[in-house]
Parts: C-alpha cells; structure tokens; sequence
C-alpha cells in the first residue's frame, strides 16, 4: 500500500532507535534463543517497571525466548508501529488502542487468533473487551485493560464549599466549581488535557455522551456538527467564566493528573491510573479521603451518567517470524493470575477479579465506579480512516477554544474536512 511504501522510506532515513531488553543486561545472542520485539506505551495504565517485570518472570518461566520490550508516549505509538511495520524490523507484538484496530485490519496486519482462544478465556474475560479486539468475527487482540475517563473531585474542596454529595449531574458540577471559585477555594476548579492529540478527543468525547450526543449517525456518516455542539459550548461556557484553567489547551494526561494532585483543581478527568498516583504521597499532595472518582454524570434531564472507551489491546504482527512464540507471551501479559498481581494501577480484564476483596480494597470507589463505567460505555469511531479524522476534530476544536471559530463554524468545517477523506 502507498502509505506503508512512504513509511517504510521514512524508516530508512530515521536514526534507529535502541530496543530495552526487559531483563536489563545487553548480553550476547543465543542462536538457540527466540528473541521478540514489543511495543507498549510510557503513559497510563501500566509502569514501564510493571511491564518488564512480567515480562522477567515470563522469561524465567521460557528460557528459550528473549524479549526486548521498548516505551514510547501514547501519541508516538501508532505511527512507531506503522513506521517498523514498514520496515525490515517490524515488531512482533504490540499494544493497540481500539480506535487503531479497524484500521490495522484493513491493512492486514494482524495475526487472527480466534482459533487459539481458549473457551475459558473467552468467557472470562469482560464481554466489552471483544467487542474492540475482534473484527469481521475474527479475533486479532487480547483485551488488556478496558479504561474510560473518570471524573477525579476533590472531596476536601466540596465540603469547604458546602457540599456533601458528589455532583449528580453536569449542571451541578458546574455549580460546585463555582461555588469553589467564589469562596476562593481554588481560582481554576476545573483542569482538563485538551491539548491537540488525542486526549482532547477523549475529553471532547465523554461530554459528547453526556449530552447524548454521537460522532457519527448509524450509516457511519459524521453528525458531530450538529450533535456535538452542545459538548463543545459546555467546554467553552466554563472556559469563558474563568473555571477552567487555562493552561488546559496545552495539557495532556499527566499535566492534569500534577495539577489535580497539587491541590490546584477540584475536577479533572483522568484514567485509572492516576486513582494509585493520586493517593500516593510520592506523588500527590493530597490524602486518600480527599481524592474522589466517579463516572463523569450526565447532563440534567439527557442521561444519568457518561462513558467513552479508552480500551486497548495486544496483538501479534503478522509479520513475525515467531508468532507461537509472541501469542505466548500477549496471554502471558493478559492472564487473570497477571493482571490481578499488577492491578494497582490498572484493574483487570477478567469479570472474576471484581468479585476479588484483595482487588477492591482499599479503592472500592474506583472499583464501583469501573462497574459502572464498563457497563455504558461507548465507543470512539472504529474505521480506517479515524487517525485521519480525529487529527481534523482536535485541530477545529483547539480552533473553537481559543476563539478563532465559532463552535458551529469549526464543527461544520470539520465534517466537510472529514467527508474529503472518507
């Protein structure tokens, strides 16, 4: 295809980048050794420290297999994989956000693995996370995490405001923010990563449910030029009133997770990850009664309650030459007896572990609200095309925060940008 041509030149004039090998020493190559190159990310859900040390315990227990396992910022992650893909040094296996899974689909570069499923892994993993990792009824991923944005509060800040009760909906969390402002609790109560990536889609996309409002109609044509318009008021109301920090428009995920934890936000949204890192006096300021997490509520009188998907899943290339080999390892990682012994940061896959105590103690929040959470959730866009298309939505959005477009006008032209594309 044009496009894995154009990468694969783009590979030949790139500096190669060093793999990190997952047991730390650069020891000489075994003839008699499999040696596997994965790709994860350097961000959320799982530590680099976690992966690696699943990864030695993977290895002690196969000593003939060497695996070189390498990080990259969620933003770098796809286009390092298509890049390598293109390359003579392809990947063996990787992680994959839903949204990517269509489109790696259409340019045949997964492995089907319906075959070697398992029943009892089939169905003990949650139903959600074979809808995202299984295309044209073929499976071609295992689910590894299944994640939303959450809704972090500052408890302590509501009961200086007043408050007893988390907001019920949006309108009221608008008003606990503020309420927070006037009282001088905190000049900016609410923090999100709106920068343009990806993450502002995710946040965009959450608000874009709680109003009931969909990306696309169910021919898979774009409406977000009129459904999405409420969401994107609501991110420019409180822009516009002073609650949102304005820095927000330059902030990914770990900016705002600093923000919240310093004390300088009573909300953000954030994934799963930061509930460990919130509470951590290593890395927060805050205690572990002041740090709140919910699913983000609905507005008033449109819905309850609001849920995107920020799922992802790990798959073989089909351009490896030890595919027994790297499917090993993906269940290996994915395993219930895995997931439960790394789930500080990241709950697991498997329905059973929410019947778990050891799971759920001490973050019954985070666990009632996952519940929930994986019950509603939607989903981004799932074509070939949505890297493309997202790119056209943060960057008319981004246009419509900073003032330079109506919403209405960004929005239009975003869909007109899209429809050229699909």
């Amino acid at each position: 295809m044009k496009k894995l041509c154009l990468v694969f030149l783009c590979v030949l004039l790139s500096t190669s980048v060093m793999s990190v090998f997952a047991g730390g020493a650069n020891e000489k190559p075994d003839s008699n050794v499999i040696e596997l190159r994965f790709l994860a990310m350097a961000q959320a859900a799982y530590s680099e420290q976690n992966v690696n040390d699943m990864t030695a315990d993977f290895m002690k227990a196969n000593p003939n297999i060497k695996i070189y396992t390498e990080f990259v910022p969620y933003e770098e992650l796809r286009n390092k994989t298509l890049l390598a893909y293109g390359s003579n040094n392809p990947y063996d296996a990787v992680l994959i956000d839903d949204i990517w899974y269509a489109e790696y689909v259409d340019n045949n570069m997964l492995i089907d693995i319906t075959e070697d499923i398992p029943k009892s892994y089939k169905n003990g993993v949650l139903a959600g996370g074979w809808n995202f990792t299984t295309k044209n009824d073929k499976i071609v991923g295992l689910p590894w995490f299944l994640d939303t944005m959450y809704l972090f509060f500052n408890e302590d800040m509501l009961k200086k405001a007043g408050y007893d009760h988390q907001p019920t909906s949006l309108e009221e969390m608008v008003e606990m923010g503020r309420t927070i402002k006037t009282k001088g609790i905190v000049e900016y109560p609410f923090v999100f990563s709106l920068a343009q990536a990806e993450a502002l889609i995710c946040v965009y996309s959450n608000f874009l449910e709680a109003f009931n409002g969909s990306f696309q109609d169910d021919e898979g044509n774009y409406i977000i030029d009129t459904s999405g318009l409420e969401a994107l008021n609501f991110l420019l109301a409180i822009k516009d009133e002073g609650l949102l920090n304005p820095n927000s428009a330059e902030y990914l995920e770990e900016d705002v997770r600093r923000v919240f934890s310093s004390g300088d936000a009573a909300f953000t949204m954030n994934w799963a990850y930061m509930y460990a890192l919130a509470v951590d006096p290593a890395e927060s300021s805050l205690t572990k009664n002041s740090v709140g997490i919910m699913v983000l509520p609905g507005a008033k009188g449109i819905k309850a309650s609001a849920a995107m998907s920020g799922s992802m899943g790990l798959s073989v290339l089909n351009k490896t030459e030890h595919p027994a080999e790297a499917l090993a390892y993906i269940k290996y990682l994915s395993s219930k007896e895995v997931q439960d012994t790394y789930s500080n940061l990241q709950l697991p896959v498997w329905e059973a572990s929410y019947d778990d105590p050891a799971i759920a103690a001490g973050r019954e929040m985070l666990v009632g609200a996952a519940k929930k959470a994986f019950s509603i959730m939607n989903v981004r866009p799932s074509d070939p095309n949505y890297q493309e298309a997202s790119a056209i939505f943060q960057q008319y959005i981004q246009l419509a925060l900073f003032g330079d477009l109506s919403p209405e006008e960004a929005l239009s032209m975003a869909v007109n940008k899209v429809r050229e594309i699909q």
